[in-house]
């Protein structure tokens, strides 16, 4: 089908997607289908094999004068098996909405999850991943931490601000202080990924940068991801790749979003590889600007937090480092894989809201890593959650 054809379908497909993507993922395309892309006037902008991920991923370029959305539905009905998507955008999980309380101190903080900081690390050395915008190298909370740093921004330049990267990369890794939450895993090798870039509607990046960004990690022995970002839209592309999650015993831990009660799911963390953390104040109260849903999965100090930053004190993003951090305590000192860490966390979580898991807490409130959950907790407890529908 040519570029004309395309245009001379319905008007109410041809609106763009939601974020102004102009580019078409897909993985591991057919013969049929990379002609068809030929002889429709697609550009093909990039092949490139995700060997982690266990797949070549194709990045193609619109044909002119045509809309995203209309593209992308064209090959969907000529090739219904392909995964296929739009190259939708990722956003950080930060709130810019201040909730004028007072701030908790480091020592409340640590205190409501059970938390001590100060037993050293046990253990073999593991790595870390952080998929966030840039960070600062430079801050002091940041000096002589080991962050091995990766730019995953299509060539473009990262987006200048670099408040939140530093503020997760100092919960994890950074220098201990008495003004905010730092170093909650210090001493562990913090593989850093930047992917966002600016546009207009603040940093954004892209599905195809974040899928860079896991393979990058995946293949440097990372199994511990976290992901302090959002993304409004169930990815095609995105839900393929990190299905292999599981066959690498790797989990990603996501920021259930910032978009209050009646916002609609976001991703990674409605994806059901992916472990969702909502923010919850020290006292156990919900995060008014918190999203719920059947894909919650925990929660963690996410409210009035002090951190690096004193634009960035409450949110979804700040409860994420805390889950990050026990997972992968459990795996250095219990010996458990990263996908049995979250289930002896839920296990072990203290009840919050309603008996039992619900959409606003999930299992309830993370507490301290602990080594022997009975068995009864992990078999009552560990239940598949539902994944929300297009």
């Amino acid at each position: 089908m040519t570029a004309v054809a395309f245009a001379a379908l319905p008007a109410a497909a041809s609106q763009v997607g939601d974020d102004g993507s102009d580019r078409i993922l897909i993985a591991d395309p057919s013969p049929a289908l990379r002609s068809y892309l030929l002889s429709g006037g697609f550009i093909v902008e990039s092949t490139e094999r995700l060997e982690a991920l266990d797949f070549s991923l194709v990045i193609v370029a619109l044909p002119k004068h045509t809309a995203a959305v209309v593209a992308l539905n064209d090959l969907q009905a000529h090739f219904p098996t392909a995964v296929l998507a739009l190259d939708d955008s990722f956003y950080l999980a930060q709130d810019a909405r201040l909730l004028h309380g007072p701030l908790a101190q480091p020592g409340q903080v640590l205190a409501a999850i059970g938390w001590r900081s100060d037993d050293g690390d046990v253990g073999k050395p593991i790595r870390v991943g952080m998929i966030d915008s840039s960070l600062d190298p430079a801050h002091q909370a940041l000096r002589g931490a080991a962050i091995v740093p990766r730019t995953f921004t299509s060539g473009k330049a990262p987006a200048a601000d670099t408040a939140h990267g530093t503020a997760i990369a100092a919960m994890l890794v950074g220098r201990s202080n008495d003004r905010s939450v730092v170093g909650l895993v210090r001493g562990t090798t913090l593989l850093h990924a930047s992917i966002f870039q600016n546009s207009r509607q603040g940093p954004k990046a892209s599905s195809a940068d974040f899928l860079r960004a896991v393979d990058w990690m995946l293949k440097s022995g990372v199994r511990i991801i976290n992901a302090s970002i959002t993304s409004p839209t169930k990815n095609a592309v995105v839900l393929y790749a990190l299905s292999t999650l599981s066959r690498e015993e790797a989990v990603v831990v996501a920021a259930a979003g910032n978009h209050g009660p009646s916002g609609p799911p976001v991703y990674p963390a409605a994806i059901e590889s992916a472990f969702a953390v909502t923010a919850v104040s020290i006292d156990g109260n919900a995060y008014p600007h918190a999203n719920t849903g059947d894909y919650i999965d925990i929660s963690a100090p996410g409210v009035d937090l002090t951190t690096t930053s004193p634009r960035i004190t409450s949110g979804t993003s700040l409860a994420v480092p805390f889950v990050t951090a026990a997972i992968a305590r459990m795996v250095q000192r219990c010996g458990v894989s990263p996908p049995a860490a979250t289930a002896r966390l839920q296990a072990n979580a203290r009840d919050l809201g309603p008996r039992g898991r619900d959409s606003h807490f999930g299992w309830g409130l993370l507490q301290a890593p602990r080594c022997s959950p009975t068995a009864t907790q992990l078999s009552d407890r560990r239940h598949p959650r539902s994944v929300p529908a297009d």
